[in-house]
């Protein structure tokens, strides 16, 4: 007896291999988006956090006048890690009413970072080339390091020499000959594209324009040449016998704190709940220190809140993962309503079976256990494809970043939060779901089950009490319209099923729309806006092929009638596709208005976009998108209902 129920495990799976299927197709689909867009944002802030942790990123820079040096002890006191620096920053190739004039710097900003010998364990920079100082330089050059070239910051090659005129007023003026013989990167300048300036520029609307070029300068002061004749009384104080750029500088102070540096080690923690309650105390200790000068305007504190490569980084992947939550609703709540559909229509052709397993004294829990186990094997083999997946989308959105930011290459390692949470939450739903309705029927007794199930019972529908409609209805559309209301459970969850992925479709081309044509957001963005349109579809196309498979597996004894009653393939094909496409189209009209809700939830999350700025072809193009995957639906189907064995499915109910 227990290898004759073995026995029905392999047949079970042989006859449904489609459903198993159906319900693989759903859950890679779900699983694949929601922890993948979950995945990406995971992986992205990673990433970000090794940076911080690898190069030693400031906490906080303080900025004023070179007065604030004489305050480092006291933040040492506290337990910080503090360094000196600063920077100029100047337009047009010229600094402090041409007190320094360099040129081929663009005219753009320039910036160049100043700090003394031996300082730098802080914001350590990537070496991306480096070369010896040219046997050609001319003497006294100074070596310089460069900021790497972008889209936005301009490229210098090694050994460029890059001249500066020095006037020192009622003293001569002297050339200062830089040579580039590094090319570095900064942890603090990852953005690629948009890295504004720290200074307001007067003239730009805004207030602020964008850099051109980055300088490193591992002194505070440039040497005064041999020959240079300076007056007894200068109104720029001269030290050891060197120019001081220190004291037209944005003095900085670099703080790192250990305590931030040290919750765990790398693993998602820059901007989490913890570092930001630790940079609060820490802000707040620091400030009590320079209470003074911040309340006269003499000095900043500032933390990677106002980086704006941090700052900007991390407000898009909370975007991202906006969009996740959101959508995973969604395609969770689809993925469920067919697997449901799928396990329903499954029970009830194994109605037979279970009965006869009653009868032979088979408890209820034996006898679901099988069909749980077909569920759980279709959902983890969903899961396992789904995670492939979701890895592949989260590479795809990683790597769309770099038209943004430098990042390191894609971490393998890192956290896997919402492919467990998404997996789990499909899996115990989906066994809740065929557990419900196999209870549901073990409670029937063996005889009844035997028999085939009643049919439903004909009732008017709405269009029937209408007289002035219904009387110019055509004989077939008001069998149709029977059909489709005569099965009510069947008729909402279709609708409902089409309505959601309907409005995932809208709600990604909507933001499309807005990232696209109203240049909103940003290159990743635009690819994590595709990525919702492509799975959108990709479950729309499945939801309706799922859904009119189960149909037509259902009727196969009613349109094996009609086939002998006469019907020709043309005509037996248009009764089903009738009933299809009226389905679809009442869930295509619902799923309009939901997929607006859903953008505007969306859009209100983000802070991007609004709906009435989407264009009006999104509203047209949605529709038009699933009504091709429903018909695309009809035509892969027509072979299964044309080569239905007549015979077979008018005896199979006997």
């Amino acid at each position: 007896m227990v290898k004759t129920y073995l026995k029905t495990f392999a047949r079970m799976f042989k006859r449904h291999a489609t459903r198993l299927v159906s319900v693989f197709l759903m859950v890679v689909l779900s699983v694949g988006f929601s922890a993948g867009i979950g995945m990406a944002t995971d992986k992205m802030r990673y990433a970000f956090d090794q940076i911080y942790h690898e190069r030693n990123v400031s906490d906080f820079i303080i900025q004023g006048r070179e007065s604030i040096f004489a305050k480092k002890t006291e933040i040492e006191d506290l337990g910080y890690d503090v360094e000196i620096g600063g920077y100029l920053e100047f337009t047009n190739s010229s600094y402090y009413l041409g007190l320094v004039t360099f040129e081929g710097t663009g005219d753009g900003v320039t910036r160049i970072y100043l700090s003394p010998e031996g300082e730098g364990t802080q914001n350590q920079v990537r070496t991306i080339d480096k070369a010896p100082m040219p046997e050609d330089a001319p003497k006294g050059s100074i070596p310089i390091a460069v900021e790497r070239a972008t889209s936005q910051l301009k490229e210098y090659a090694l050994g460029e020499k890059i001249k500066a005129t020095v006037s020192i007023p009622t003293a001569d003026r002297f050339d200062v000959t830089f040579v580039v013989t590094e090319i570095v990167e900064n942890p603090l300048h990852l953005a690629v594209r948009r890295d504004p300036s720290a200074t307001e520029i007067e003239g730009e609307e805004n207030g602020y324009q964008y850099l051109e070029s980055v300088f490193y300068l591992d002194r505070m002061g440039l040497p005064i040449p041999e020959g240079v004749e300076l007056p007894d009384a200068l109104p720029i104080p001269v030290e050891n016998g060197e120019f001081p750029l220190s004291k037209f500088c944005a003095a900085s102070l670099y703080v790192s704190v250990p305590a931030l540096k040290s919750r765990g080690g790398v693993g998602g923690e820059l901007f989490d709940s913890g570092y930001e309650s630790g940079l609060k105390a820490a802000k707040s200790e620091i400030a009590s220190l320079f209470q003074e000068e911040t309340e006269a305007g003499e000095a900043a504190i500032l933390s990677l809140h106002e980086n704006f490569t941090y700052e900007s980084y991390f407000n898009y992947t909370n975007k991202v993962e906006m969009i996740g939550y959101v959508l995973m609703v969604v395609f969770v709540l689809v993925t469920l309503l067919v697997v449901l559909s799928t396990m329903t229509r499954l029970l009830d052709e194994e109605r037979a079976q279970i009965a006869c397993l009653m009868t032979l004294g088979y408890s209820p829990a034996r006898i679901l256990s099988k069909y749980l186990l077909f569920a759980l094997i279709g959902t983890l083999i969903g899961a396992v494809g789904g995670y492939f997946a979701s890895l592949g989308l989260a590479y795809i959105i990683y790597v769309n970043f770099h038209w943004n930011y430098s990042m390191p290459s894609f971490p393998m390692q890192g956290p896997i939060v919402f492919f467990l949470i998404v997996a789990s939450i499909i899996l115990v739903a989906t066994l809740a779901a065929t557990l419900i309705a196999g209870l549901k029927m073990t409670r029937e007794r063996p005889a009844a089950l035997l028999r085939p199930k009643s049919p439903r019972p004909g009732k008017k529908v709405l269009f029937e009490r209408i007289p002035a409609i219904w009387g110019r209805i055509s004989f077939k559309m008001k069998s149709t319209l029977r059909n489709v209301l005569r099965f009510k459970t069947r008729f909402i969850m279709t609708v409902v099923s089409v309505m959601a992925s309907t409005g995932l479709v809208v709600a990604g081309l909507a933001v499309l729309d807005c990232c696209i044509f109203q240049s909103i957001g940003t290159t990743a963005m635009i690819v994590v806006a595709i990525v919702v349109l492509v799975f959108a579809a990709l479950l729309n196309a499945v939801v309706i092929y799922t859904l009119t498979n189960i149909n037509i597996s259902e009727r196969e004894r009613e349109l094996a009638t009609l086939m002998v009653l006469g019907y020709h393939d043309k005509e037996v094909t248009l009764y089903v596709y009738r009933e299809i496409y009226i389905t679809s189209a009442i869930g295509i009209v619902f799923g309009i208005p939901f997929g607006a809700a859903l953008c505007a939830f969306i859009f209100s999350l983000m802070t991007l976009g609004s709906l009435g700025a989407v264009n009006f072809y999104v509203w047209l193009v949605a529709p038009v998108m699933s009504l091709a995957f429903t018909f695309l639906a009809t035509l892969l189907l027509r072979r299964k209902i044309v080569k239905i064995d007549m015979n077979d499915s008018l005896k199979a109910m006997e």
